[in-house]
């Protein structure tokens, strides 16, 4: 009797250690949700969201790999344009001025002055008050939202261009030519005319030797 009564107890106890385990076991399962995930979208979606204003800004280089990027965002009734391009000489633009906007059939023909302070990236004294300028013409189909754009740098310490316009671009009427002349160096003196008549042109010049 003595030792059925001592089987059925330690049955009994072997039962209850292996509850107490499964119990643990279970407890020690960790619990994953996916708010991490979603708030990551949220952010995402937060910082692509494209401002509806006219604006030039740098778009800073995320890694040794990537150049910075001189950035536009242009606006046409209900159509918006945002465009990048590899520009690590004008930088953070202080001034930046839509000249001329022009839309035909679908087509939108822009001229834009950005104007910036030179920003050497290493120890250059001579251009820590240089001026870095220049014009972008663009012309832009809003119905398929594809673009083409060609610019011209007036004024460069970093590049040794100077700007010989006899008068300041910001103050251009918009109805007559504007015609931007600079120094390049050597015998290099170029004339770029702008046409508000002509916009189709684009950019005109007198000289074989086109600034890019």
């Amino acid at each position: 009797m003595y030792k059925f009564i001592i089987i059925v107890l330690m049955i009994f106890v072997s039962f209850a250690n292996a509850q107490t385990k499964k119990t643990k076991t279970t407890k020690a399962e960790p619990i994953v949700t996916d708010s991490v995930a979603s708030d990551s979208t949220k952010l995402e979606i937060i910082e692509l969201k494209i401002p509806r204003q006219f604006l030039v800004y740098s778009k800073k280089a995320k890694n040794k790999s990537e150049r910075v990027k001189l950035c536009f965002n242009l606006i046409t009734n209900d159509t918006v344009l945002n465009y990048c391009m590899n520009d690590s000489i004008c930088r953070d633009p202080e001034v930046f001025k839509l000249l001329f906007q022009e839309k035909k059939a679908d087509t939108v023909y822009v001229l834009i002055y950005v104007d910036a302070f030179s920003k050497p990236l290493t120890n250059n004294p001579k251009c820590e008050s240089g001026k870095e300028t220049k014009l972008f013409f663009v012309r832009w189909n809003t119905k398929t939202n594809q673009s083409i754009w060609k610019q011209r740098t007036i004024s460069s310490c970093m590049k040794g261009i100077t700007d010989m316009t006899k008068d300041p671009i910001e103050d251009w009427d918009k109805t007559s030519p504007l015609v931007l002349n600079y120094y390049k160096g050597g015998d290099d003196f170029i004339e770029i005319i702008f046409d508000p008549k002509k916009v189709d042109l684009g950019f005109q010049s007198s000289s074989e030797n086109e600034a890019k």
